[in-house]
């Protein structure tokens, strides 16, 4: 999931990952804690002050294989706060494809966000204004993916990005536009990306969503994913 959606910088400390990226993204601008720093005390400091000296908040990416193991307890004493509970599932693509309707409208798939997709995609989940747009974009593009369009010409209805690392994939940015709800266009969008993937040799696939989106959920459970672990962020407060 680290290489499906890349930081502009990254600081190895101790074992843990200090990823930034401007500020845009939560998941681009926290710390990844792989394994126990040998001083976890002034491993937190340093963490704090670097995010402080780039004007970001000290954020911690906080899964069960988090080191060390009671960074999360740590992390509450001294004032963080739990941000966004996610689940990680996963699923084979073939059983997803199977599950799927077949297309009825064409879906275009490029290798590279274009000016449509990022506008429609900005305007629908976007967090901030031109400048932090730019920024996201350079996010989407340091990355091997492939992005969804539907339908290929003509208003922009619904979008979606495949992260492509190694044998697997990741399920990023899906969106529909809200007068075209409940019309399938999330599943051509899906189907169109994990087809395009099993013809460059990818088998399965992940995706993250908030523990708290049941309609999200419920899709993703018809479609054959499976909770695999979960995560969510300390933010200090």
């Amino acid at each position: 999931m680290n290489q499906g959606w890349p930081a502009e910088a990254k600081t190895e400390l101790d074992g843990w990952l200090l990823r930034r990226n401007r500020g845009v993204t939560l998941r681009a601008n926290s710390v990844l804690p792989t394994s126990a720093p040998f001083d976890l005390g002034r491993a937190l400091d340093y963490a704090e002050n670097l995010y402080d000296a780039h004007g970001i908040r000290p954020s911690f990416q906080v899964s069960p294989a988090a080191q060390p193991t009671d960074l999360d307890d740590q992390l509450e004493a001294r004032g963080y706060q739990v941000v966004n509970p996610t689940l990680v599932q996963c699923a084979e693509i073939s059983d997803v494809l199977a599950k799927l309707p077949a297309e009825t409208v064409e879906v275009n798939i490029s290798s590279a966000p274009d000016d449509d997709w990022m506008d429609f995609w900005w305007r629908v989940d976007g967090k901030g204004g031109p400048d932090q747009k730019s920024v996201a974009r350079q996010i989407l593009n340091r990355s091997r993916a492939l992005y969804a369009v539907m339908p290929s010409t003509g208003p922009v209805k619904a979008i979606g990005r495949l992260a492509l690392v190694d044998d697997s994939a990741g399920l990023y940015c899906l969106a529909v536009d809200e007068r075209f709800r409940r019309q399938g266009l999330a599943l051509a969008v899906i189907r169109a990306l994990l087809q395009e993937a099993t013809t460059l040799g990818i088998h399965w696939a992940w995706l993250q969503v908030v523990a708290a989106n049941e309609p999200a959920k419920a899709l993703y459970d018809r479609l054959g994913f499976r909770t695999v672990s979960q995560y969510h962020y300390r933010v200090k407060g």
